[in-house]
């Protein structure tokens, strides 16, 4: 599926309106974009399946990274950072935690599931998809030895 940049961040934020206005969004899972070389390369040298080499977004997991949990505790991410998602991951930094990968750009954490299982037209599907996102509380979060850094092609 082949989307302008233009189109999926319209996309994206149509589904944040629904979910304000709504409380919910009918739009089916859709492809932001190829899944990035350093996260292909990562996940084959390290034995990681990635179920897609296209990276998904959904209404139901935009709407989990809006929930009034993550709200009452001033986590939830900006929707202008949800939009330009797509785009900004590529100069965000990126890590791997055993299970997940999460994309971070100092302030706000983007969580993408490797081989996430969902529903799609009645059918279930294994995808690369964003599971959510949260603000980050703790600027050392990712100096652990739980996190593993994935550098840029070229970067040691």
């Amino acid at each position: 599926m082949e989307t302008s940049e233009n189109s999926i961040e319209l996309q994206i934020a149509a589904v944040l309106s629904d979910i304000r206005q709504k409380g919910y969004s009918s739009v089916q899972p859709f492809s932001i974009g190829k899944v990035e070389e350093r996260m292909m390369q990562f996940a084959q040298i390290n034995g990681v399946i990635l179920a897609s080499d296209e990276l998904y977004m959904s209404a139901k997991q935009l709407q989990h990274s809006m929930r009034a949990s993550k709200e009452a505790k001033g986590l939830v991410v900006e929707d202008a950072d949800l939009i330009g998602f797509p785009q900004n991951r590529f100069q965000m930094d990126l890590f791997y935690d055993g299970e997940c990968f999460i994309y971070t750009n100092g302030t706000s954490k983007f969580i993408v599931h490797p081989n996430y299982q969902m529903k799609v037209s009645r059918e279930v599907v294994k995808l690369v998809n964003f599971i959510t996102a949260t603000k980050r509380t703790d600027k050392k979060e990712f100096n652990g030895k739980r996190y593993i850094k994935i550098e840029k092609a070229g970067h040691k």
